[in-house]
């Protein structure tokens, strides 16, 4: 399904009517106007609904921080974490998910942004450096 430049438009005008002035995205307005779409399926309804959904998908992940260690990290540890955080990003919702493949370290994702300071990506760039 294409979505047009004016759907586009419109799901960001949508999205802006959910947001605090603070830049917070409030769920009940988010639910009313997703509801409100569905109830009384507009021209493009489909499209709009999908483009909204994604553009909320975007702004919550803005705010979303999640946090993949190789092994559970200790209430001491997440602490400093969030604190190193909320420095940068204040009033984050924290993701805690553990992958062993990571060997150690951490990766860090806050919207777009990753750092990863883990044992398997340094690995990897060393392997690439001897190539």
């Amino acid at each position: 399904m294409k979505i047009t430049k004016e759907v586009q438009a419109q799901a960001r005008r949508l999205l802006r009517l959910c947001l605090t002035e603070d830049g917070r995205l409030q769920e009940e307005h988010v639910r009313r106007i997703a509801g409100e779409i569905s109830r009384k399926k507009p021209r493009n309804g489909a499209e709009l609904l999908t483009a909204f959904t994604d553009l909320v998908r975007l702004e919550m992940a803005k705010h979303t921080a999640t946090i993949t260690s190789a092994v559970p990290l200790t209430g001491q540890e997440q602490a400093a974490i969030r604190a190193k955080l909320s420095a940068r990003t204040p009033d984050l919702r924290y993701d805690w998910q553990v992958c062993p493949e990571l060997l150690g370290g951490i990766v860090v994702r806050v919207g777009d942004q990753v750092t990863d300071v883990s044992l398997n990506s340094r690995i990897k760039r060393l392997e690439r450096l001897i190539q």
